[in-house]
């Protein structure tokens, strides 16, 4: 569909200083990153870790000697190929590249690269284009699970203009919705990992009330109040308050261990940076977003939201469904603190507000998601190839953390 030059994947390329691989450079939800066709990459897993550091300029806090920005939503990656599920047309792993430290994970799911996979399907040739309406199931390999995404095409290609507004990115788009279904328990296999709606977590003398909701990413989720702080913070006040950042860290720690990714909550810094996350919630308030002001009338709750221990710019899609979800759980903290009515929430976030709708339902086998929907958009910035230097991909294998 779209020409890239074919060099040959990174494992065949015939420069005796760079490897190179084919990659379609694109902007995903609030997120952007290099989607990569599943063959093009390494099957290997260090191999490919290090290649793909190696591609981003990582470890770097600058990221100046590759394509990554210096930010967790831009130094993401998306490995996209035919479907390995009978119930799916596409297989998308997700991969979080590390900026100052050599790992890469693919823990967790990210659902605004997310909603750059079935674009970049139609363009390197892997669905058919659908006119005027492309639905297909994508395979969530990090998590086993299938979301829908329906986006328009036109003339055989993905539509970039239209009306759908995303917070933190400029001007409007083309919609593309995404259903992530029941998504309950992508890590551990219940949408309560720990049998409750709400537990209480010790941070050194006191205790704060937190829900721990595994609903297409683990979240758990903690009043800011407890926190002494207000959940209206910018991301900036967010970084510079150590005690705040640290108490968010051991709560994150905690819900680590429920999940038994590790021992102890300290370990988990460095041996689950990215698996679960953590969402500070405040009730509707007024604060002013880069944008412009945000009003509390316009939101039903205000979430902020850490992302590999650095306050997110907005909130993650993945976040928004989770929170979305837990606003629906009777006794929860989002819904305490939440004004929302029905199966729709506006979910005030550093950027703006973005609305989701998550349809709950209770039955005698506990709580069960029916629906779990949110609108993005997404655009190809660029298409060819990327470039490593061989010899540090081979420093970075000796370097690799996992």
């Amino acid at each position: 569909m779209l020409h890239v030059p074919a060099p040959g994947t990174a494992r065949q390329a015939g420069d005796p200083q760079q490897v190179s691989v084919r990659a379609l450079f694109m902007r995903g939800g609030s997120s952007r990153g290099a989607f990569f066709l599943e063959e093009d990459l390494p099957a290997d897993r260090q191999e490919r870790a290090a290649l793909l550091l190696a591609c981003y300029g990582s470890p770097d806090r600058r990221q100046i000697d590759g394509i990554g920005g210096s930010d967790p939503l831009t130094s993401k990656a998306a490995v996209v190929g035919r479907s390995t599920h009978p119930e799916a047309d596409l297989d998308y792993t997700f991969l979080q590249v590390g900026i100052d430290r050599p790992m890469v994970s693919s823990g967790g799911n990210c659902g605004n690269m997310l909603a750059g996979v079935g674009p970049f399907a139609i363009l390197r040739g892997l669905i058919a284009p659908q006119e005027p309406e492309t639905s297909v199931r994508i395979h969530t390999t990090n998590t086993g699970q299938i979301v829908t995404a329906r986006f328009r095409v036109a003339d055989g290609f993905p539509c970039i203009e239209g009306e759908a507004r995303v917070p933190g990115v400029p001007g409007t788009g083309s919609s593309i919705a995404l259903d992530f279904g029941d998504c309950a328990g992508a890590v551990s296999g219940k949408l309560l990992p720990t049998g409750s709606v709400r537990d209480m977590v010790r941070l050194g003398a006191r205790e704060v009330p937190v829900s721990f909701v595994d609903a297409a990413t683990p979240f758990v989720f903690v009043p800011a109040a407890a926190l002494r702080a207000s959940g209206a913070e910018s991301p900036a006040e967010i970084l510079a308050n150590g005690a705040l950042m640290a108490d968010l860290e051991a709560i994150r720690g905690w819900a680590a261990t429920v999940l038994g990714l590790v021992g102890r909550p300290e370990e988990a810094a460095q041996r689950s940076p990215n698996i679960p996350r953590v969402i500070m919630v405040g009730p509707p308030q007024d604060y002013r977003a880069p944008d412009g002001p945000v009003s509390a009338e316009g939101m039903d709750v205000c979430l902020r939201q850490l992302a590999m221990q650095k306050p997110h710019n907005t909130l993650a899609v993945t976040g928004a469904i989770c929170s979305a979800v837990a606003g629906r759980l009777p006794g929860s903290v989002v819904q305490e603190l939440s004004r929302a009515e029905g199966d729709r929430a506006r979910l005030g976030h550093p950027a703006g507000v973005l609305t989701v709708s998550a349809h709950v339902r209770e039955g005698a086998d506990g709580w069960r998601i029916e629906r779990a929907a949110v609108e993005r958009t997404a655009r190809l910035l660029m298409a060819g190839e990327l470039f490593a230097p061989r010899r540090r991909i081979e420093e970075l294998r000796a370097l690799l953390e996992f």
